[in-house]
């Protein structure tokens, strides 16, 4: 299975690049692929209002529109996406590996989420935890995540 993670913004510690890096290299091992593509991230103005948040959130996501296949099944991790375990993870990725999607897409927004055009694209919404985390831990742990299921299929 080809797994692809369009971010915003890149990883600037090198302790979760050097482990990230390490994943993808054990995940190839398995016979799958972790492709990784980085959105430069747009600074947030001070003085953002509510009423613009979706504005600066599509303008910080539009070249993503151009790196999602039509292909692709679309997984959007938000807040108010879905809490499964590893196990039901690892079926929503079979179900995909039957259908022969050519890639399952992950996409991790900025510090102030995703549009609501991601959203509606996504034909899954994933929730880690209702908590809020730092985006390159989150990237880390979706990693680990996708190397596990790629272990044991």
């Amino acid at each position: 299975m080809k797994y692809k993670l369009l971010c915003v913004g890149k990883i600037k510690e090198s302790f979760y690049r050097d482990e990230i890096s390490s994943i993808c290299s054990n995940i190839k091992k398995y016979g799958d692929e972790l492709i990784i593509i980085e959105i430069p991230d747009i600074r947030i103005p001070d003085n953002l209002s509510d009423d613009k948040i979706e504005r600066f959130l599509e303008k910080e996501c539009e070249p993503m529109e151009r790196k999602i296949e039509k292909t692709d099944y679309v997984v959007a991790l938000c807040i108010e996406g879905k809490e499964i375990t590893t196990d039901k993870h690892k079926e929503l990725i079979k179900r995909q590996r039957d259908e022969n999607k050519s890639a399952i897409t992950y996409i991790i927004g900025g510090s102030l989420g995703l549009p609501q055009w991601v959203k509606k694209r996504a034909d899954y919404k994933l929730s880690f935890s209702k908590m809020t985390f730092p985006h390159q831990l989150m990237r880390m742990v979706l990693c680990e995540e996708l190397m596990k299921i790629s272990a044991d299929h």
